[in-house]
């Protein structure tokens, strides 16, 4: 059954916008790929979560202290909370998983070192400080070391994995072993579930043995306990995986732009076939810009008449060239040693 051409030139149009920043990568990661040169271990499982009574509801939304003009949190609300529960232990829940990634979206801009100085400067100065107590602080940061060094890696795999179920496995193997089952589960569980339901619903629209109804059906019952709005989110979602990951395979096959304006439009409609058309074209320009940086990145490592310090004023200064989200995949490249040349 071809898709609804309208449904899926919607999902698509925002595709163009976003996945050309992801392409290559799993968008089922869920969070930014956050990078840091802190090696972190496993960690001790924390309480089960019914041991946790909330002491603390305050959500801490204070603004973020004094950031520069370049600084992409500069005008921003702090995103998440750190609470704590009746024994004053920290609760290891969304909430903190969201404070950490506040933080982390200076990555690329600021150093690792200068990233965990700040959340460790606003927690110790926005509820619930107070009764923060010094072990507490230090399991907070613990978790934020092994989450950091869990996401880095995360990323690695997501990129280095071509194919997306075995990729997913290992990153959820990696979670548990990582922060333990309780800590994992507060963590991902949720976005763990939207991945596998939206890969069953990949692989309906995939198996063309499936007569159309018998696939309406499957997706019907595979989205019984979705709202209708929801049901549509989970389709669009669906169909753009499909098509991704068909791209995907044209790269691998280095097919031509007619064949694949071909085969998308039978599938999806001229208009979708468009905006993927569009969206090979962004991917090919960002390649190019990535290989440009990293030609530069290169000459300046080996020009030894610069000092250290006009060496990285250099280097900062070939980041300029791409914006904050930009620079978070740039960087994730660099330490990774995926950079074009590394």
């Amino acid at each position: 059954m071809r898709p609804k051409a309208l449904t899926i030139a919607a999902g698509l149009a925002l595709a163009a916008v976003l996945s050309a920043w992801w392409w290559g990568s799993a968008p089922w990661l869920g969070s930014k790929p956050l990078i840091s040169e802190v090696d972190a271990g496993p960690i001790g499982e924390p309480s089960e979560p019914g041991e946790f009574a909330p002491r603390d509801e305050r959500t801490a939304n204070a603004s973020a202290s004094a950031p520069s003009s370049g600084d992409s949190l500069r005008d921003t609300d702090v995103d998440g909370a750190l609470r704590l529960d009746a024994r004053g232990q920290p609760l290891p829940d969304r909430e903190l998983r969201r404070l950490f990634d506040y933080f982390l979206a200076r990555s690329g801009e600021q150093s690792p070192e200068a990233i965990r100085s700040a959340l460790l400067g606003y927690l110790q100065s926005q509820p619930p400080a107070p009764e923060l107590r010094p072990d507490a602080l230090a399991t907070v940061l613990a978790w934020f070391d092994a989450y950091v060094a869990l996401e880095r890696d995360c990323v690695s795999i997501a990129q280095r994995e071509t194919e997306p179920a075995a990729a997913m496995a290992r990153v959820r193997s990696l979670r548990r072993e990582r922060l333990g089952q309780v800590l994992a589960d507060n963590w991902y569980a949720q976005e763990e579930r939207d991945y596998d339901r939206a890969d069953a619903r990949r692989k309906l629209w995939a198996d063309r043995s499936l007569d159309p109804a018998t696939r309406e059906r499957r997706l019907a019952e595979l989205d019984a306990d979705l709202d209708p709005q929801q049901r549509e989110l989970q389709a669009q979602s669906a169909q753009l995986d499909v098509a991704m990951q068909q791209s995907r395979e044209f790269e691998r096959n280095r097919t031509d732009a007619g064949t694949r304006f071909a085969e998308r439009e039978s599938l999806y409609g001229r208009e979708a076939a468009q905006r993927l058309a569009e969206l090979d074209q962004r991917k090919a320009r960002w390649n190019d810009r990535v290989r440009s940086y990293a030609a530069q990145r290169q000459r300046v490592l080996a020009d030894v008449d610069l000092s250290d310090a006009q060496r990285q004023q250099r280097l900062s200064g070939l980041m300029q060239g791409f914006d904050p989200n930009e620079r978070r995949r740039v960087d994730a490249l660099t330490r990774n040693g995926m950079l074009p040349g590394q």
